[in-house]
């Protein structure tokens, strides 16, 4: 069984989450939308502090003695990105596909309802995740061992699948991923967990939370129709992502500056794909569910206590 609150594993029976001290009542195993948000709020809060994981950290020193190789390229890395972004339809297409079936009419869900349909989502959106790691690993070490001389068809490949995953996580939590408020605020949080180290995701961290604002001024009713008919203008969105692009094409040409250390292109550029999957994802994630938590609260919710 899960807990209620925050999701943790817990033992059937239990009475008593361990991670968080929420009391479980085994006839009505449901939180209320405030318990559920400060859950929520904890964790993302407790994801913002969290430095990236140790390969992702590693990244400045064993890439160092052959980072300096990739520096004429790194220019030529965020038009490519912003190629990526060009095609964002197609990402939302595709997302809107295989999620879009899932997401209730909101303004119609109680507590309750609400509550069963966020604990849905928060498995859809792990399944989702541990997707993306696994194609990210897999391209990874395909276009890892071709060394430099793929790393410029690596590294928007790797974005694609990026994004692909993101709107897919983003819109199992409702978000309205056909709006440029919402996909300028994936790419922020996919910035996030690209950083190689706190000080760089604590700043991309802060550039989300002032995103994420503009979005939590729609009702329910106006962020489901934008879910579903609204048509992405890609040119200014990428004119809004510009910068974000050129910072994260420096970035992401150091993590694969590791594919020109000989015989270690393949093994580490499956590595390196699947810690940025990991962290990511995990961003977007982390957004998209204090988004919908944060939202309904704000549009509707009543009292049901953990």
């Amino acid at each position: 069984m899960r807990c209620p609150l925050c999701g943790v594993e817990m033992a059937d029976g239990s009475d008593v989450c361990s991670k968080c001290g929420c009391e479980i009542h085994a006839a009505d195993a449901t939180v209320g939308a405030e318990e559920l948000l400060a859950g929520v709020r904890r964790e993302y809060e407790a994801w913002e502090k969290a430095p990236p994981n140790i390969i992702n950290k590693s990244i400045g020193v064993i890439t160092a003695p052959v980072a300096y190789v990739l520096n004429p390229i790194m220019k030529r890395v965020a038009p490519l990105l912003e190629g990526v972004v060009s095609g964002a339809n197609n990402y939302i297409a595709s997302a809107v596909e295989a999620v879009s079936g899932k997401i209730p009419a909101f303004e119609n869900m109680d507590e309750k309802q609400f509550f069963e349909w966020f604990t849905d989502a928060d498995v859809s959106a792990k399944n989702w995740k541990t997707a993306g790691l696994a194609a990210m690993a897999t391209e990874g070490g395909a276009l890892g061992a071709g060394g430099i001389f793929l790393v410029l068809a690596d590294i928007p490949a790797s974005f694609g699948i990026i994004m692909g995953f993101a709107n897919k996580i983003a819109l199992t939590y409702g978000v309205p991923v056909r709006t440029e408020e919402a996909q300028i605020a994936i790419i922020k949080a996919i910035s996030a967990g690209t950083a190689n180290n706190i000080r760089e995701k604590a700043a991309a961290a802060y550039t989300l939370r002032v995103t994420e604002k503009t979005l939590q001024e729609k009702t329910w009713q106006q962020i489901y129709k934008m879910s579903i008919d609204n048509i992405l203008s890609t040119e200014k969105l990428i004119a809004a992502v510009r910068e974000i692009l050129k910072k994260m094409g420096v970035t992401l040409t150091k993590k694969k500056a590791t594919q020109l250390l000989p015989a270690l292109g393949a093994a580490m550029g499956a590595g390196i794909n699947a810690a940025w999957a990991a962290d990511a994802l995990e961003a977007v994630r982390q957004y998209a569910r204090q988004w919908a938590a944060e939202n309904y609260v704000k549009h509707g919710g009543g009292e049901h206590k953990c």
